[in-house]
Order: structure tokens, then C-alpha cells, then sequence
């Protein structure tokens, strides 16, 4: 009982001190949604491009605070993959609290400890790099780009007279 007072306690001086530094400080997108309920959560959108490794997708960014970036990809008429950026974060924090939100009460299984987790149904990856950055995304919208990103690599990879007939 006094260990989570204490918590509540240090996290209500840092708000006030710092700000919403941490992804437990803000609203989390949830997987297949549509973009306009980033959108409700954040507000407009600062960029929205097409993906540049996925025509297929639409990259939706909000900046919700000062301190955070969030990438919302759209595929498909819904929220396949989000990347959220913190400006001052803490990894493990933030870590857990991506965990937590998007574990739907599942373990995630550990592919490179730190870096990569697949949740133990398999729809769902998590990857982070070295911070700020965490990503969640659905395993067929990762499927689906990767195939994509092969399939674009092999066509300029292939030589012009390859895929000619010969004489």
C-alpha cells in the first residue's frame, strides 16, 4: 500500500515538474481502429503521406504532446501499426506500458530480448529500436509489407533482358 502511494506520489511531481514524458502519460491507439479515432484522441494529424516502402498504407503523425511523436498506419480502412516516439522517455516504462496496452492479458514471447516480442497468439509484433522509438503492428499488415518490400526488391534486382524471351 505505501509502494504505490509512493508511485502515485513521484508520478504526480514529475507531471508537474517535467510533463507527460512517458507513454503511461497519454492516450494509446488502439489495433483496428480507424484513423479518425487517432484523430478524436489527438487532433489532427501534422503529416499524412502515403508509405514510401507501402503504397498500400497511409501514414497518419500526431504529436500529442511536446514530448511525443505517434505514426499511425493505416491499411486497409484501419490502424495496423502504430509508432509511438518519446522525447524523454524510460525504456522499460515505456516498454511495459506498450506491453500492458496491447497484450490484450497475453504473454508476449521474447524473438530478441529488448528489441523484438510477437504476442503469444501470433497476430500481434512489437519491436523498439534503441530509444525513442516502439512499435506495435499486426502480424498480417507486417506480413503483407514485407512480401511487398521482397517483391519490389526482387523487380529491380531482376535484369531487363532476364525477363525477356529469348530468340
Amino acid at each position: 500500500m505505501f509502494n504505490r502511494f509512493m508511485e502515485w506520489l513521484v508520478d504526480g511531481i514529475r507531471l508537474r515538474l517535467v510533463g507527460p514524458t512517458l507513454l503511461q502519460d497519454i492516450e494509446l491507439v488502439p489495433l483496428g481502429v480507424t484513423n479518425a479515432d487517432a484523430t478524436r484522441l489527438y487532433g489532427q494529424c501534422v503529416e499524412d503521406e502515403i508509405g514510401e516502402e507501402f503504397p498500400e498504407s497511409r501514414c497518419y503523425s500526431y504529436e500529442p504532446t511536446e514530448y511525443h511523436r505517434i505514426d499511425v498506419w493505416e491499411w486497409k480502412s484501419t490502424v495496423h501499426a502504430v509508432v509511438y516516439f518519446s522525447a524523454i522517455g524510460d525504456p522499460e516504462l515505456d516498454l511495459k506500458t506498450i506491453r500492458d496496452a496491447y497484450g490484450e492479458n497475453q504473454d508476449w514471447i521474447t524473438i530478441n530480448e529488448g528489441y523484438n516480442y510477437r504476442r503469444v497468439d501470433g497476430n500481434v509484433q512489437l519491436w523498439c529500436s534503441a530509444m525513442p522509438a516502439i512499435g506495435v503492428g499486426t502480424e498480417e499488415y507486417m506480413r503483407a509489407k514485407a512480401q511487398f518490400e521482397q517483391a519490389t526488391k526482387n523487380d529491380m534486382t531482376e535484369p531487363n533482358d532476364a525477363r525477356e524471351s529469348p530468340d
